[in-house]
């Protein structure tokens, strides 16, 4: 059995969601997390059957932080796992190291399990440099957290260039940054981590991907918002 989780990012209005969850509840959801917008996480926890997880979360706890939800906050509510260091809050938010270590702290001062996203761009890729883009984003983080934490992060592999694309690594490609990132992982720290595959896993690919048991499971975009994609996904991972 594979971990199945669906960043929805912002592509869905309260009617979508709603229609999502209706048409999805035929679903064995024993191993899927739905991440949706934060502003819908108390209509998955009311309506679905899903693990409950959040896009990001606020470096800081409870306080003057307009705008950010607390990891207290997602505790309260029920939220089991939450997404730290996506690409697009890389970019975007200009976020770093420094902030991840602080996210995933107090994630799990809350018990919330957090996901960590590692990856690299196209010009990485194109120089032959991804382990070493993928191993100083995870060692900035892993070098400052307890060791006795370490093995309750699952890190998500997802190259930037392969986001919302459609273009996928070979399997050769993905099983050979999953095996660098848990023998890194395990040789420098002595801790075992599940590592996910993400960047346009769909319904065409899954069957292929399903081939690389190296990988724990996958961090999924577009498709976790379209039902019957979803569906058959989740269906390929029990």
């Amino acid at each position: 059995m594979k971990l199945v989780v669906g960043n929805q990012k912002t592509y869905l209005n309260r009617s979508e969601v709603l229609d999502f969850i209706e048409k999805t509840k035929k679903g064995n959801c024993n191993n899927v997390v739905v991440c949706p917008s934060s502003i819908y996480i108390d209509l998955y926890l009311d309506k679905s059957k899903y693990l409950v997880g959040s896009q990001d979360v606020s470096e800081k706890g409870n306080g003057a932080s307009t705008g950010e939800v607390s990891a207290e906050q997602l505790n309260s509510l029920g939220v089991s796992y939450s997404i730290v260091g996506h690409s697009e809050r890389r970019s975007d938010q200009h976020e770093n190291g420094h902030m991840f270590v602080n996210k995933i702290n107090n994630l799990f001062k809350n018990d919330i399990i957090p996901i960590f996203c590692v990856g690299e761009h196209l010009e990485d890729k194109e120089n032959n440099v991804t382990k070493d883009v993928v191993g100083k984003q995870i060692m900035e983080v892993f070098d400052e957290l307890n060791p006795d934490d370490m093995e309750k992060v699952i890190v998500a592999y997802e190259p930037v260039w392969s986001i919302g694309t459609g273009k996928v690594p070979t399997n050769e490609d993905i099983e050979d940054v999953t095996y660098y990132i848990k023998d890194l992982i395990q040789d420098k720290y002595g801790k075992r981590v599940s590592v996910l595959y993400g960047g346009s896993v769909n319904q065409k690919n899954v069957d292929t991907l399903n081939q690389l048991d190296i990988v724990d499971g996958y961090l999924i975009g577009g498709a976790s918002t379209k039902p019957e994609e979803f569906l058959y996904i989740m269906s390929k991972c029990e």
